[in-house]
């Protein structure tokens, strides 16, 4: 089954669940228009333009709204405005569904995968962005303790302990960009 069977299967699914729920029933029939801009999502973060939150509970009740839309982060309560202006507008809808329905969250779970993989590679990136700075920052302090021990050999003995430290230092954050090289090669050529 492709993505977009996926979707539209899900969509279909949380249609029929919100019966009862007047403005989810509007929402998810504006998303079933299009369903090749839906992209669920774990969690909203902010770098989204159009995002949604929707909450399908059969058996619990939350003191929570069941539709909550944002607009480059700003909150739009009401979901006719939110679809006119999203009309308007291109792109992708970031949907986070939060359901007790067992049905739903495996519905979820393969189209969920795609946006995981995606935010794991973005914090392996980040976490290798930050290891080389300071990596380079180590190495840096390295190079200023040993011209220090040329320069001062009454510290010396102190100054080789700073050494020891920085080398370590150096090891452990190697050996760790080596290990996030290695995942991100090894889940795929997209890394």
């Amino acid at each position: 089954m492709t993505m977009r069977e996926q979707i539209d299967k899900l969509l279909i699914y949380l249609g029929r669940l919100t019966g009862q729920v007047p403005v989810l029933q509007v929402i998810v029939g504006y998303l079933m228009a299009d369903p090749s801009r839906v992209r669920f999502v774990d969690s909203l973060d902010h770098n989204r333009q159009l995002a949604m939150a929707l909450s399908v509970h059969r058996r619990i009740e939350l003191p929570m709204a069941p539709w909550q839309g944002y607009i480059r982060d700003v909150p739009v309560p009401d979901a006719l405005t939110w679809i006119q202006a999203a009309r308007g507008m291109g792109g992708e809808i970031a949907v986070r569904v939060s359901s007790d329905d067992p049905l739903v969250r495996q519905m979820l779970n393969p189209l969920l995968a795609p946006e995981r993989d995606r935010q794991e590679k973005l914090v392996m990136t980040e976490r290798m962005q930050s290891l080389r700075v300071e990596l380079d920052r180590t190495l840096d302090l390295y190079n200023e303790v040993r011209q220090l021990m040329e320069i001062d050999q009454e510290r010396h003995q102190e100054l080789e302990k700073f050494l020891t430290m920085a080398e370590s230092e150096m090891q452990n954050m190697g050996r760790e960009l080596a290990h996030i090289k290695d995942r991100m090669s090894s889940e795929g050529p997209s890394a």
